[in-house]
C-alpha cells in the first residue's frame, strides 16, 4: 500500500495560512502520504502556527519541498490532477474524487491544489491532464484548503487499500 501511496505528492499553490499547512501535513501523515510540495508559499509553513497544527507530521513540514513555480513541482510527474470548486468551460470534465484519485497511485503523480482566496487559476489547471471536484452543497461549494485535502488524502488511502482488503476477502 504504502508504495502506491509514495507515487503521489500533494502540491499547494502559493498556501496562504501557516494553519492550513500545518493541517495538510498532519493529515497526510494520517493517510500514509509525505511527499508535499509548496509552489511560492505565502506564509511560514515550518513556523510556530504550521506546527500547531501538524502536531506529530512536523517531518513532513519540515520535508516538504519549496519551488517557485508549478512546472517545478511538477518535475518527474507523469500525471497530474487539478482540483476546482468552480465549474469551467474545460474540454474534461469535472471528475469525483472517487474516480478520479486512484489513476494517481500507479506512477510518479501529483494532485494539485489552488490558493486559499482564488483557487487554481486556468494557467495552473492547464498542467493538470485531468480535473476534480468534491462534490458539496452548490450554494457554498468552495471548501476550506485543509477540509478539501484531507477528503483527497481520505480518497487516495481508501484506494490505496483496497487492493489488500480484496485478498482478505476474496
Amino acid at each position: 500500500m504504502s508504495a502506491a501511496l509514495d507515487n503521489v505528492r500533494i502540491i499547494l499553490v502559493e498556501p496562504a495560512g501557516a494553519l492550513n499547512v500545518g493541517s495538510v501535513a498532519r493529515v497526510m501523515k494520517n493517510m500514509g502520504l509525505h511527499h508535499l510540495v509548496l509552489v511560492n508559499p505565502h506564509c511560514d509553513p515550518v513556523g510556530a502556527e504550521a506546527r500547531q497544527m501538524a502536531v506529530h507530521a512536523a517531518d513532513i513540514l519540515e520535508a516538504a519541498q519549496r519551488v517557485d513555480a508549478l512546472p517545478l513541482a511538477l518535475e518527474g510527474c507523469y500525471r497530474a490532477i487539478a482540483t476546482t470548486a468552480r465549474p469551467r468551460s474545460l474540454s474534461t470534465p469535472l471528475e469525483h474524487p472517487r474516480q478520479a484519485l486512484p489513476w494517481l497511485l500507479e506512477t510518479p503523480s501529483a494532485l494539485i491544489f489552488g490558493p486559499e482566496d482564488r483557487g487554481l487559476n486556468n494557467e495552473e489547471l492547464n498542467y493538470a491532464q485531468r480535473f476534480m471536484a468534491i462534490p458539496s452543497n452548490p450554494v457554498y461549494p468552495s471548501l476550506n484548503l485543509a477540509q478539501a485535502v484531507a477528503i483527497c488524502c481520505y480518497e487516495l488511502y481508501q484506494s490505496a487499500l483496497a487492493p489488500q482488503l480484496s485478498k482478505l476477502t476474496g
